[in-house]
């Protein structure tokens, strides 16, 4: 799950957005959330199933996705919001849209668009600092994110700055950040505290390298919403990491499925064979690869940076993990994107464009601080 930081931000606002429309009326601010998840994803469902073919409907099954690890939504998504983009509200969905698939200059040329068309600056701004967030430069977000955080302290825009914050290496200070934001929670819903603690464990435990803060906070996550696939292949790769093998394999297999994320498959495949299963291993290694080609043949921008990464793992495949994650890296010069490039390039015996990729990464950080 290395590359679904850049959605984390989507799915706060997202979660924002709906919670009130999933879950009925709201409770005391800071209150735990007074609606399962098994309710809110069913009102989730009513609500999507409601809006049929409404673009409307888009950021519903955003949500979705982010809770239930569905990459096939995306193609819903996609013809919900492709060539229906008129007026400034139009525009602003189909950059969301795009967003989630990556699809990051894209979805800046549709803010513009969508600015010529009279949308709100401040809705403007708020998606441009979560795609420059994305796309590595969050310093250049941060004024604007700290100000509207000054301004309008509330959820989304403390959970915006949050991000960039962490982006920035700010750990303690975006932590206190989304504390806040939980604080400050007043909805019935559980999706948008469980999107806060998900973001906050992987803040610590892929940011900060803290796996031990980072996994508290996953299960907090899974408290909230049992459901939440992100966080419980998180929470896996944690357990299998210290050898807690059968304990990791149970949490997968309760979301690894052949129409799901290939990632799920692919480590599940990894751990049973670590436990001698080679057969049933191979398999889902296989599934997981045969997955990865259907969706980087339709959405590769969103998968690049997964699909580098199992070529670099169970795939065993360096020179494709490299050509998946040069794509990934001109898509968005992120850190975590230089240092899948360097690696993909070591692991395919490119010397020298590691070490010319590690030279830029480094100028960049540089110029950065």
């Amino acid at each position: 799950m290395k590359g679904i930081r850049s959605l984390v931000a989507a799915a706060l606002a997202a979660a924002s957005l709906l919670a009130s429309a999933v879950a009925g009326p709201s409770t005391m601010a800071g209150s735990a959330p007074a609606t399962s998840s098994a309710i809110a994803l069913a009102n989730l469902d009513h609500l999507i199933a409601q809006g049929g073919d409404d673009p409307g409907g888009a950021d519903l099954l955003l949500l979705r996705m982010q809770v239930l690890g569905e990459p096939g939504t995306l193609d819903r998504i996609a013809a919900l919001t492709e060539g229906q983009a008129a007026d400034a509200s139009g525009l602003l969905r189909r950059a969301r849209a795009r967003a989630a698939a990556h699809r990051f200059a894209d979805a800046l040329d549709d803010l513009d668009a969508a600015r010529r068309e009279g949308a709100a600056e401040a809705r403007v701004e708020g998606q441009r600092a979560s795609l420059l967030v994305a796309t590595g430069r969050a310093r250049e977000a941060l004024p604007w994110l700290d100000s509207q955080a000054a301004r309008h302290p509330g959820f989304a825009t403390r959970c915006a700055l949050a991000r960039a914050l962490a982006d920035l290496g700010r750990y303690d200070e975006a932590d206190a950040l989304d504390a806040a934001a939980l604080q400050a929670l007043d909805t019935t819903s559980p999706f948008p505290a469980a999107s806060i603690w998900f973001a906050r464990g992987m803040m610590w435990a892929e940011q900060a390298h803290d796996p031990t803060r980072g996994e508290a906070m996953y299960r907090q996550a899974l408290r909230l919403v049992p459901e939440h696939a992100a966080a419980s292949i998180h929470l896996a790769e944690i357990e299998a990491g210290r050898g807690e093998l059968a304990s990791a394999v149970a949490r997968l297999e309760r979301v690894a499925t052949p129409a799901g994320d290939p990632e799920a498959l692919a480590l599940l495949g990894e751990l049973h064979l670590r436990l001698g299963e080679v057969q049933r291993g191979g398999d889902e290694i296989a599934r997981a690869g045969r997955r990865y080609a259907e969706l980087l043949a339709r959405h590769p921008l969103a998968y690049a940076d997964h699909a580098a990464e199992f070529y670099l793992g169970p795939g065993h495949d360096p020179a494709r993990a490299f050509e998946w994650a040069s794509l990934n890296l001109r898509n968005r010069e992120t850190r975590r994107a230089f240092e899948l490039a360097i690696r993909a390039a070591r692991e395919a015996h490119r010397e020298e464009e590691a070490e010319r990729l590690e030279q830029r990464m480094n100028a960049g950080v540089r110029s950065k601080t």
